[in-house]
């Protein structure tokens, strides 16, 4: 992303003008591309915004310069460039945000301290980008909020990816507690049969698609409005859970 914004794009101008102070209220823009240059892009862009999503690059334009956040190697992800010009991304459209009563001197200060927050290293594509650096920006204004469109896919795949590692963090606890509980059930410290790390390996292959069942009929049950079980009914009256092996054997 940082290759592609090219030389129009720059990180160092916060101090510029400084002592140019703006006393009335200044217009402020939110302009948003399509990610990239590809056709394909602006072409699933299209067909995602009648959604109320898509794949997008923003940056908030005032006092004469537009603002975002991107992937550097190194220092700050903030960089600013000429309104509409961003390189690497295709122009989509601008949405008025409202004025702010910002001043320029106190914005610039403001930025100074986004900039040390907001780290190349730290840019990740679905929980901290150009969209959430965006919404940081305009809140500093004290104007419009950020359009929910524009931040819907990766607010989704953020989601998404939260909730994988939190049904993997429940697969390998269970996995664990099974161990234990029939490494405990042993008469010794013997080490466990082929049948019986088999039947530990079903378990925790079942608790694992129930783990998926459940989420899905707790999607189900947000829009039909039905109740659904807790997460330890379902892993209670399991019917696919393997016969116990004998550990003797």
């Amino acid at each position: 992303l940082a290759a592609a914004m090219g030389s129009a794009c720059s990180r160092a101008g916060t101090e510029r003008s400084e002592g140019d102070a703006i006393c009335d209220p200044q217009p402020v823009t939110l302009h948003i591309y399509d990610v990239g240059t590809s056709g394909e892009v602006y072409v699933a862009n299209r067909i995602l915004r009648s959604l109320g999503t898509g794949a997008f690059h923003c940056g908030v334009e005032v006092f004469g310069l537009e603002w975002s956040y991107g992937d550097y190697a190194e220092g700050t992800g903030v960089f600013h460039c000429e309104p509409r010009a961003c390189e690497g991304h295709s122009y989509c459209e601008s949405v008025f945000m409202g004025k702010t009563a910002v001043s320029q001197p106190q914005f610039l200060k403001n930025m100074r301290l986004l900039e040390s927050r907001w780290l190349g290293v730290e840019y990740d594509l679905l929980s901290r980008n150009c969209c959430h650096f965006c919404t940081a920006v305009l809140e500093e204004l004290r104007v419009g909020e950020m359009p929910a469109w524009v931040t819907n896919l990766s607010g989704a795949g953020a989601v998404v990816a939260a909730g994988a590692a939190r049904l993997n963090e429940r697969r390998r606890l269970f996995g664990t507690l099974l161990a234990n509980h029939v490494a405990d059930s042993l008469c010794c410290n013997c080490e466990l049969s082929s049948s019986a790390k088999l039947q530990a390996q079903q378990v925790e292959t079942i608790s694992l698609a129930n783990s998926i069942r459940h989420y899905q009929r707790q999607v189900v049950s947000k829009e039909t409005g039905d109740p659904t079980p807790g997460w330890p009914d379902a892993f209670a009256n399991n019917q696919d859970l393997p016969a116990a092996a004998d550990p003797s054997r």
